[in-house]
């Protein structure tokens, strides 16, 4: 990369991060070095993840492709060796790892799978199991719906490398969890949201990170909706209910928003999935979900309300259909 196109692509791309940069390097001179290169680069991919929750998911990926192209090409283009190559292949990984997230919550899934598939080989090679237990993990979920049976065993692969680490326990609590409870496995998923608990006790409290999209810690926020959602499909909401407690209560006042979305929907679901299903409380708390995403809006919320709403029909024989609309655009 020459400098004046690495000044370009900073200036463009890194947004804050570059503005950042540039008050600490006037003119980006200092830039000439691959080693601020690389810090600026993972800035950048810092400040997508920070934003991620609350960034509309659009101008999220626009922002990851050149970053993902430039820590594609610059080991090749600087003729990088040793630990400065694996270095940049992480953080390529990475970066890929986000990318991918963002093409799986924006529906494009083939995109989504071929970008996970490629970072989970990339942080394999760079000794990274953790972030390829991430990718794969990711591949898993795009498969759980239709082949549970598959999902399970990108899972197990993926828990065999991620270690003890923030990963394992999110494999177990949404992955695992969510395979089981596609096949309508009520033990497993009980058993994989116990082994779930199990890894979360035993990190550090430093590897909870906060609550949301994330690709090197896991909050108990989010292993609480994950364990939630698992339970409720497998029609046990009020085993759900607790763990939706602990996890809107870590996440009302946190600015999530698509976390705090993401915990609503699951209200809204356990609310028509008991043997007393509450229609009001379902839309209740749909509404304010849609509310809050108006400003973010995405396929995945749009796909949520649209299965709420379907089992809101079957459980009451009242959909959705004011939501349904609202949000329709969204896919």
């Amino acid at each position: 990369m020459s400098d004046a196109v690495g000044r370009r692509f900073l200036l463009r791309t890194l947004g804050a991060s570059a503005v950042a940069v540039s008050l600490e390097h006037p003119n980006l001179e200092n830039l000439r070095s691959t080693t601020d290169l690389h810090q600026a680069c993972s800035a950048a991919l810092a400040a997508a993840i920070s934003g991620y929750e609350t960034s509309d998911l659009t101008s999220t990926a626009s922002s990851m492709r050149p970053l993902e192209n430039t820590t594609r090409t610059i080991p090749r283009q600087r003729r990088l060796r040793g630990r400065d190559a694996i270095d940049w292949m992480r953080l390529h990984a990475a970066v890929t790892v986000v990318s991918a997230g963002t093409d799986y919550d924006r529906g494009l899934h083939t995109d989504a799978a071929t970008r996970s598939d490629r970072a989970a080989s990339l942080a394999r090679a760079a000794g990274d199991g953790p972030l390829a237990a991430r990718a794969l993990a990711l591949r898993a979920r795009m498969v759980r719906q239709y082949s549970p049976a598959v999902s399970l065993q990108i899972a197990g692969a993926a828990a065999r490398i991620a270690g003890h680490s923030p990963s394992r326990a999110m494999i177990a609590g949404k992955v695992v969890a969510g395979a089981y409870a596609a096949t309508g496995d009520t033990a497993g998923v009980r058993d994989a949201v116990a082994r779930a608990w199990r890894t979360m006790e035993a990190l550090d409290a430093n590897a909870h990170g906060r609550p949301g999209f994330a690709i090197e810690t896991y909050s108990p926020a989010d292993l609480a909706l994950a364990s939630a959602e698992a339970l409720t499909t497998v029609g046990a909401p009020e085993e759900a209910r607790p763990y939706l407690e602990k996890a809107y209560t870590l996440i009302k006042d946190s600015g999530q928003t698509g976390m705090i979305v993401s915990v609503r929907m699951a209200q809204a679901r356990a609310a028509i999935s008991g043997d007393q299903p509450d229609h009001y409380e379902a839309a209740e708390h749909a509404a304010a979900a849609v509310a809050l995403a108006a400003d973010r809006p995405a396929e995945w919320v749009a796909r949520l309300v649209r299965d709420v709403s379907n089992l809101a029909e079957e459980r009451t024989g009242h959909a959705l259909d004011d939501l349904v609309t609202a949000t329709a655009g969204w896919v």
